[in-house]
């Protein structure tokens, strides 16, 4: 049997490689399991380990984690049904995927492959309510909302931030939410665009320093545009142009709507068309190919106002 687990949203893919591993585990025993690190080691090893029968239990599962790192790998995925035995389960754990590389569109083939993407805000924010009843706590949808503009949407952070609030108080609060957690430089990143869209370089390049010195990554520093760009295009595509309304409909804050109005005064159709794609695309490079972060990001960000 072989299973995929792909896609950007950590947590959901990281909670599916743990739920496999433990309903093997029940089943078959802790022996069973075996985990290969696939950019480190030689193909031959990945083939002797899929291709050998289990010793000492019954079944065995084998993780490749990141096998689209081992060329070799690659050239030989075609074959894999074939290859393995029938008495061992083959779980292909790949955090990240380029969906334009021949290797994904022939992982997505086999069987059992599962993407998991990232929640929309709407989601997210359910999601939030969702986790907090199952865990003995609650939290309403405005203050889910508000948890989510003060740490981010990263499902993983949300997680761990809502069960340090719990332990605090099973009623998780607009105070609670404000006192214990820290915000996320928002301001910032909107001011950043505000200055790119409007072609400001020296202003971009201050900001950008200084969440530097803030000791913030680029990597969030993109998340948080990238955010904000999904903002915009809900603005964008929305039915009305009052801000009330698009607040209510899709549950973010009347600030966060506001301040994306004033963005989109600034930008063309056509050119805001252009931003979600080399967002897309730049979003994509971070997270798949070697390059300087701050460079990149900076870039960009620059780019915006020519």
């Amino acid at each position: 049997m072989i299973k995929i687990i792909t896609g950007k949203n950590d947590f959901l893919r990281t909670q599916a490689l743990k739920s496999s591993m433990s309903e093997f585990s029940i089943q078959y025993g802790d022996l069973g399991v075996e985990r290969i690190n696939c950019p480190e080691v030689e193909y031959k090893d990945i083939y002797n380990s899929i291709t050998s029968l289990p010793f000492l239990v019954e079944r065995k599962l084998i993780v490749l984690y990141e096998p689209s790192k081992n060329t070799d790998f690659i050239d030989k995925l075609a074959n894999i049904e074939a290859l393995i035995s029938g008495s061992i389960d083959v779980i292909i754990y790949e955090p990240n995927l380029d969906k334009r590389s021949s290797y994904y569109k022939e992982i997505k083939k086999l069987p059992n492959f599962m993407e998991y993407s990232d929640l929309s805000s709407n989601e997210l924010a359910s999601w939030v309510v969702d986790y907090s009843k199952k865990n003995s706590g609650s939290i309403s949808y405005s203050d889910a909302n508000l948890l989510i503009e003060r740490v981010g949407p990263n499902q993983l952070l949300l997680k761990n931030e809502l069960d340090k609030l719990m332990l605090n108080s099973q009623t998780v609060t607009r105070k609670i939410i404000e006192e214990m957690t820290e915000a996320i430089p928002r301001s910032s990143i909107f001011n950043l665009l505000d200055s790119a869209f409007r072609g400001d370089q020296k202003t971009v390049i201050k900001l950008y320093d200084q969440q530097k010195k803030l000791r913030v990554e680029a990597a969030q520093i993109m998340a948080l545009i990238i955010w904000q760009i999904h903002i915009l295009a809900i603005i964008k595509t929305s039915d009305t142009k009052n801000a009330d309304m698009i607040s209510k409909k899709s549950k973010i804050s009347r600030y966060s709507i506001d301040n994306g109005i004033k963005l989109l005064s600034q930008i063309s159709d056509k050119k805001f068309e252009s931003i979600i794609n080399d967002s897309f695309e730049l979003d994509l490079k971070l997270k798949t190919a070697p390059i300087d972060y701050d460079e990149a990001v900076l870039y960009f960000l620059i780019s915006l106002g020519n």
